[in-house]
């Protein structure tokens, strides 16, 4: 069987996530759910503030706490677990200047960080139009969509070259240059890729096509799929690391996830995600990196799933700060 016209609409899917994780030292507290309910837990589940508000934010640097949800209205609660903006504001608090910033429904007002005493009504500063301020062109531009990056020959070395020689036939063969590899087709079949950055040319068969690779802890795997237009992955030998029958594959290079993600049996179009823990533990889920938190005087990593609209967080090691 050859595979013929593959589908590569779902190929974006092969994702290179770069995770840019600031730390504080201030952080030793995760948002922990219970339920319905939020409290904060360090990263040996010891549960700081019990489970009782709507919603708990990730740890703030610039009001130094964390963002409460209690009865429609926002409070801060800091690094202590200690309540230091009671529960007055209709909007998460913010900072301006040396103040606290709180909004009560109509109007925003200062609150004095220091004394949490309410100050004067908040002005917004006067904005003026650019032009008026002789800033203004009078030109405007349309920038457009950014194009995609792509190979071309200039970035190919006399090896690569050597290597893709014998396709070079226009009558017989299509190069097609990716970002980091070569897609090379037939008329009625699919031939393989070619990647400069590893040297390796890997050949489709007349049951699995290649179609995309990517670094993940330093070693390259290559994405295949065939004629289901799901897709699975192998290694730089071509050995079968994941089978083909996902519909998304994840490598979130740099924190050691692997996001999978199949069709759903009972409805076509849902798709159940699956997150593989740097220690291979596996929780349900589309996981993302978060951030860093002390655990037992070390940096302890953290990312997060949605759920209803809310983060709720998992440790490195699998560990889930929710229950229920």
């Amino acid at each position: 069987m050859k595979i013929v016209n593959v589908n590569f609409k779902y190929l974006w899917v092969f994702l290179v996530f770069i995770s840019c994780t600031l730390f504080s030292q201030e952080q030793k507290y995760i948002p922990f759910r219970k339920g319905n309910l939020w409290g904060l837990c360090d990263a040996n589940k010891f549960i700081a503030v019990q489970p009782q508000y709507y919603s708990i934010s990730w740890y703030d640097e610039s009001v130094r706490g964390f963002h409460a949800e209690q009865n429609g209205k926002f409070g801060i609660i800091d690094s202590n677990a200690t309540i230091i903006m009671p529960f007055i504001s209709d909007k998460p608090i913010t900072i301006n200047g040396e103040n606290y910033l709180v909004f009560d429904g109509f109007d925003y007002y200062n609150y004095s960080i220091k004394t949490k005493m309410r100050l004067d009504k908040y002005i917004e500063p006067e904005r003026y139009p650019i032009r008026d301020r002789g800033w203004g062109t009078g030109i405007t531009t349309n920038i457009g969509e950014p194009k995609e990056i792509k190979l071309t020959w200039d970035d190919l070395d006399d090896e690569d070259l050597e290597m893709i020689k014998p396709y070079e036939d226009e009558n017989a063969y299509q190069i097609n240059f990716k970002a980091n590899f070569l897609e090379i087709v037939s008329k009625d079949s699919h031939i393989g890729i070619y990647i400069p950055k590893t040297k390796r040319m890997h050949k489709s068969t007349s049951e699995i096509a290649y179609v995309g690779w990517q670094f993940y802890n330093g070693k390259p795997y290559i994405l295949t799929t065939n004629s289901s237009n799901l897709f699975g992955l192998a290694d730089e030998n071509s050995n079968q690391v994941y089978p083909i029958k996902y519909a998304s594959i994840g490598l979130i290079d740099g924190s050691g996830l692997v996001v999978l993600s199949e069709p759903d049996q009972n409805n076509p179009n849902n798709l159940i995600y699956q997150t593989i823990f740097p220690n291979n533990k596996i929780l349900e889920g589309q996981f993302f990196p978060e951030g860093n938190v002390w655990r037992n005087g070390h940096t302890f990593r953290l990312y997060y799933k949605m759920v209803n609209g809310l983060r709720n967080y998992a440790g490195e090691d699998g560990t889930p700060y929710f229950e229920g």
